[in-house]
């Protein structure tokens, strides 16, 4: 091949070389340029031109002139005190300029480049490479916005927000530090808030210097001393921030609850105080149940005899009914005070129950001579319907009458005139099943919950009220409860009321059933 062959086969080669190059920089928005120092002579790549919207022949001939028509003048200024300093220091440079220019492709372009130096070491050119980041300028400038408003966001908090990295040392903490503890972020960071931690909390708070694992939440409630020297109770979480399984960054979350806390203490101390007064309360009265019981037993008694003229006429008849009113207004004083006392004997634990195999029906048809009566005058008629095969029940004698008694004295109470009480008895869940059933006036249904408690009532009215301290129930409930059994109760307003309680037949039963559960 010849020498021009040789030439022409060159040129071609470099004009492939120089497309090549100038279709890689238009692809990645990138141009280059070089400057001689010693002469100005700038030269300019195709992607430059095509990168800045110039054309060739205007940037030719105005070599340096299209910069201060196309750049910001600040970015100017920066740009060449940037090249100056490089030069000065020998080490490549680097800065962006915002455009101005409507021809431009592009609003930000950054710049970076190197200096070229001759064999003696002395700086003859720069040679530089311009690249798009107009959108990277945007997502930054959208980031700085974004952590501009979280910052105003956590410093408006009332809650203490600090960033922790990898070693614990923290690199943003919320103006709720100072604010509340008067601290800085160098006083609490690489787990030196401990130190500031009340001595009898610090198990508490040592929980939260550990790195929290993945999903994972510290939380600690402790008390931390404020730069004054009073202190504060927190509530702190701790969570991890991770990548790739590494850990990044902690955040902690810090919360005053100093007023929660001493509102607890106080509800606590209130409630302790409640609770000592009742069972105070409840020793006292249980307590005294011989000498309030002892009188009225007396006045009972001589009313009886009055009542009964053993000891021959009163003379007036109005004596002996004065003597009538006087045995009944004894007989239920004395049926309230024996309530309450069984009931204060019950909450202070003082009630002992004597434990023998009893006949449940006799015991039922007992109790219903008792009322008899009493459902007799108020024209009710009692039913009964016992299963002949219910056997004995180790139970309390007194108790399971106390207890029969109170549901037949509410169940007439509460049956109007012509009405009828059912007493059924049967075997359930391998106890025994007893329940009083009566068609009186029936309980509305928001009434039912309270019932059972002490001194509740289900009528409040006083017109309505057919009497008594309210604590029929809640005997009955606490009787068949200290048995093991339960009371539940069914009613519907109008139609009557069906109260019903479980015994196990033995005490040995119970127990079984107790582990059981």
């Amino acid at each position: 091949m010849t020498a021009a062959g040789d030439d022409a086969a060159t040129e071609r080669a470099l004009a492939r070389a120089q497309l090549q190059l100038a279709l890689t920089e238009r692809v990645a928005r990138v141009g280059s340029w070089r400057m001689d120092l010693r002469t100005g002579e700038t030269t300019w790549s195709e992607g430059l031109y095509a990168l800045l919207g110039m054309e060739p022949q205007r940037m030719s001939a105005s070599p340096g002139g299209w910069i201060l028509e196309s750049v910001e003048p600040d970015d100017v200024a920066a740009s060449q005190a940037e090249i100056a300093r490089a030069i000065d220091e020998r080490r490549p440079f680097r800065y962006r300029t915002r455009t101005r220019s409507n021809a431009s492709h592009i609003a930000v372009c950054e710049t970076q480049g190197d200096i070229e130096y001759d064999t003696e070491g002395n700086p003859v050119a720069l040679i530089a490479v311009c690249s798009d980041v107009t959108e990277l300028a945007d997502k930054h400038d959208v980031m700085v916005r974004i952590q501009e408003w979280y910052r105003c966001l956590a410093d408006q908090a009332s809650d203490i927000i600090i960033l922790y990295n990898s070693a614990g040392e923290v690199i943003f903490a919320s103006d709720a530090l100072q604010r509340l503890l008067g601290r800085s972020p160098a006083d609490i960071g690489g787990g030196r808030f401990v130190q500031y931690v009340h001595p009898e909390d610090l198990h508490e708070a040592n929980r939260l210097v550990a790195n929290p694992a993945p999903g994972e939440t510290l939380t600690a409630t402790y008390r931390v001393r404020h730069n004054d020297g009073h202190y504060l109770w927190m509530e702190s979480t701790s969570r991890g921030i991770y990548a790739g399984g590494r850990l990044l960054n902690i955040i902690g979350v810090s919360r005053d609850i100093t007023a929660r806390k001493r509102q607890e203490s106080e509800t606590a101390k209130a409630r302790d105080e409640a609770v000592a007064a009742n069972i105070a309360k409840s020793t006292f009265l249980a307590n005294m149940s011989h000498e309030l019981r002892t009188p009225l037993n007396a006045i009972i008694g001589f009313a009886e005899i009055m009542r009964r003229q053993m000891f021959g006429p009163l003379g007036s008849e109005q004596y002996a009914d004065y003597a009538h009113l006087i045995h009944e207004s004894g007989q239920l004083l004395l049926e309230l005070i024996s309530d309450v006392l069984d009931m204060a004997k019950i909450e202070a634990g003082k009630l002992e129950l004597n434990f023998e195999m009893l006949p449940l029906n006799l015991i039922i048809e007992d109790c219903l001579r008792l009322i008899e009566e009493r459902a007799r005058q108020n024209a009710v008629s009692l039913v009964t319907r016992l299963a002949d095969a219910v056997p004995t029940v180790e139970a309390d004698r007194r108790a399971i009458k106390q207890i029969l008694l109170n549901l037949l004295s509410n169940a007439v109470k509460f049956t109007m005139r012509g009405g009828c009480i059912t007493v059924r008895t049967g075997l359930s869940e391998g106890g025994l099943l007893l329940s009083v059933e009566d068609d009186g006036v029936g309980i509305p249904a928001e009434d039912l919950p309270r019932l059972g408690s002490p001194f509740e009532q289900a009528r409040t009215d006083a017109t309505l009220s057919a009497g008594g301290a309210g604590l029929g129930l809640a005997l009955v409930r606490a009787l068949a409860e200290k048995h093991g059994g339960w009371l539940r109760i069914e009613s519907e307003q109008g139609l009557g009321t069906t109260v019903k309680v479980w015994l196990p037949r033995t005490q040995h039963d119970r127990l079984q059933k107790e582990a059981a559960a």
